[in-house]
């Protein structure tokens, strides 16, 4: 995923890269195995390579249930995660690690042949490693998200979905209020084993500031393959 961000009055890019690997086990369950990888540029030195810095390294492993219309997972995830760049007084903050279990549900409902909606909810419990190297810093956080899905052939798709993430107990910091996702995609299949899924997401993140603010715009595509 490349990422176009503007913060206050700087220009910032970022690549968001990922991979997953999903394996059914046993009747309706599967598991999850991704990796995220994601660097920024240096608006100081390097304003054109979204490379230069650190942004992201992540792991997760996740078990799923996939029933006929519910879709329920478990994810622990490790982060380890930098700041995002965007004033000079970013660069004195600290990398974090972070363990968060993330525990969520979908309902799918089919309204025709051709229109799916999907809609999914979760927790989030975000467990920080402190400058002493104790795990003793906690809070929560709520995905929401509901997305419409128009089949025009067997195998087009195209899809809309907003999300909204919602700081919760415990600990709930300044801003309350964390990132609103908006994501238009479209999807082909070339065959069976596989697909091309392409779209631009809108993502806005309140600072615990409270008057600073992150508007994000990216372009992303995802290569799902089929063995």
């Amino acid at each position: 995923m490349s990422c176009y961000t503007q913060a206050q009055n700087y220009n910032h890019f970022t690549v968001w890269t990922r991979l997953a690997i999903q394996k059914s086990i046993y009747k309706k369950f599967e598991v999850n195995l991704e990796y995220h990888f994601r660097r920024q540029n240096d608006y100081r030195d390097t304003p054109a390579n979204p490379f230069a810095l650190p942004l992201l390294e992540a792991y997760r492993l996740g078990l799923v249930h996939r029933g006929q219309n519910v879709v329920v997972s478990l994810f622990p995830s490790f982060f380890h995660s930098y700041q995002l760049y965007a004033k000079s007084s970013d660069f004195n903050r600290k990398d974090r690690w972070e363990f968060r279990p993330f525990l969520m549900a979908e309902w799918i409902h089919s309204l025709s042949p051709k229109w799916t909606v999907r809609l999914r909810g979760g927790y989030e419990y975000r467990l920080f490693k402190s400058d002493d190297n104790a795990w003793n810093e906690s809070q929560g956080r709520a995905r929401l998200r509901g997305q419409i899905r128009y089949i025009f052939s067997p195998k087009n798709n195209l899809f809309l979905s907003e999300e909204l993430l919602q700081n919760v107990p415990p600990n709930v910091p300044a801003n309350s209020f964390s990132q609103n996702q908006l994501y238009l995609g479209y999807s082909h299949n070339f065959s069976p084993h596989f697909t091309l899924e392409t779209g631009y997401m809108w993502n806005h993140r309140q600072r615990s500031s409270l008057i600073e603010f992150d508007e994000e715009h990216s372009i992303q595509t995802h290569f799902i393959v089929r063995l």
